[in-house]
């Protein structure tokens, strides 16, 4: 009867074991998805952020209408700087401008789609180009 004691009591310190193992496991695991949703939660706060930034830059300052404005989009990237915007202008939805909105907002560059390489588009007939940001290339995308 002593050996079936000790058999039940390794047991059952082996269960005990067993579930305060899965217990940490499981808050691990609750902890990880909390720092990764959170993650999630602020690089998409930041890029709405930067979206409404370069918006009223736009609009305020540049004296664009709403209407006038296709598309803005925050974009986080792996390289420096991770955040910036891309904007589509309605009369030029073949080109799609870079800004960045960290201290100021400033045009950085353009991309030209090969919509626009089709119709020998270039620097000089951009409509929504802003020189005093003395953008000097392009990206064919």
């Amino acid at each position: 009867m002593v050996e079936d004691k000790r058999c039940f009591y390794v047991k059952k310190n082996s269960e005990i074991l067993s579930k305060k193992v899965i217990r940490i496991l499981i808050i691990l695991i609750v902890l990880i998805c909390v720092v990764l949703f959170g993650g999630y939660l602020k690089i998409e706060n930041t890029k709405t952020e930067y979206e409404n930034r370069v918006t009223s830059y736009l609009v305020d300052e540049k004296g664009y209408e709403n209407k006038d404005i296709k598309s803005v989009d925050g974009i986080y990237g792996v390289k420096l700087p991770p955040y910036y915007v891309v904007v589509v202008f309605e009369d030029e939805p073949y080109v799609k401008y870079i800004y960045f909105a960290h201290d100021d907002v400033k045009q950085f560059e353009y991309i030209l789609t090969n919509e626009a390489i089709e119709m020998n588009f270039n620097k000089s007939k951009l409509k929504n180009y802003d020189p005093l940001s003395e953008i000097d290339k392009y990206i064919i995308e």
